[in-house]
């Protein structure tokens, strides 16, 4: 049997086809992938923004690995989880062949995503810190605006 048979066998036919059940198409998992690239670059910033604060309080961090140990294990970093979640989540999604994306699935993942670039002082835990960092750097605010209004464009 081919891929293309499988996968063909894999899709809903027409008279089982819900909103819940259609899978999501080539421009769903586009727009999925693009939050994904545009997520990690925010969360590389974060990191780098969090390092410093970081490094402020507790001294130089001295390599990249013992920053690495930090981020797994402090709860300094704990904040910064639910954004590196949010992208494992759709890598995973997006290439599970077992149980295919559907599109109502794919865009509750893409507005997440992009809940998850609100900067909001009456946010919950994440937004609220996020607001704190995108303050303390100008260099990380320019990157998250321009990123959520690329993702909403």
């Amino acid at each position: 049997m081919t891929d293309a048979s499988l996968a063909a066998q894999s899709q809903p036919t027409s008279e089982t086809v819900t909103a819940d059940t259609v899978v999501a198409d080539a421009n769903d998992l586009e727009r999925l992938e693009r939050a994904r690239r545009d997520l990690l670059r925010v969360h590389r910033a974060l990191l780098e923004t969090e390092r410093l604060r970081f490094e402020k309080v507790h001294g130089r961090v001295a390599n990249n690995s013992a920053f690495l140990q930090l981020v797994i294990a402090d709860p300094w970093f704990d904040w910064l989880r639910p954004m590196a979640q949010m992208v494992l989540m759709i890598d995973e999604r997006t290439s599970d062949k077992k149980s295919l994306l559907g599109t109502v699935e794919a865009k509750a993942l893409f507005d997440r995503a992009c809940s998850m670039l609100r900067a909001d002082t009456d946010g919950d835990a994440f937004q609220r810190l996020f607001y704190q960092a995108v303050q303390s750097s100008p260099e990380l605010a320019v990157l998250a605006r321009q990123v959520a209004l690329g993702l909403t464009a």
